[in-house]
């Protein structure tokens, strides 16, 4: 029996946050989007065999389900529990589209989670401070007031432009 692939599943979550971001952090997913989604859990997580005995109602709510329960764990420095960071925030179908409501996250942040770094080695990539790192990817931040310094080295850590993680 195959076993649930988050990455395959994560990377298809994920590849539509940016466009949710352009929308209030809300993407509707067509009938042939919410097609294509089944088609991956269904490749991953069903095994064939079981496959009857799911209707389309009853795969739809394991869909939702699924959705909803990725997360990130982001450690904090010390590694001691640090932060759960789910990408999504509700889902809703209503038998023809599906709904999507993102958390919303720092481009720093979403950027760091991308690579799969902890803010300790963006940090030591950087030369500065935890905090410093910790500062930058809170939802509020307008990289536009930082030091310019900080920025350039945060986007050479995050290994992008300046202007990709300008909220």
């Amino acid at each position: 029996m195959p076993g649930f692939d988050r990455d395959e599943f994560w990377k298809k979550i994920l590849s539509m946050y940016q466009s949710a971001k352009e929308n209030n952090y809300l993407i509707k997913l067509n009938e042939e989007q919410v097609r294509e989604l089944k088609e991956i859990f269904v490749d991953v997580y069903i095994p064939i065999e079981n496959l009857r005995f799911y209707d389309d109602e009853k795969l739809m709510k394991k869909i939702m389900e699924a959705i909803v329960s990725i997360y990130v764990h982001d450690k904090d420095a010390m590694n001691n529990g640090g932060d759960i960071i789910h990408l999504v925030s509700a889902v809703n179908f209503d038998g023809k589209n599906l709904y999507l409501h993102y958390a919303k996250i720092a481009a720093a942040k979403m950027r760091r989670f991308e690579l799969g770094k902890t803010q300790q080695q963006i940090a030591e990539r950087m030369g500065c401070s935890v905090s410093a790192v910790r500062s930058c990817e809170l939802p509020y931040c307008d990289l536009s007031r930082q030091s310019e310094s900080i920025v350039r080295k945060l986007a050479k850590a995050l290994e992008c432009d300046i202007e990709s993680l300008m909220n």
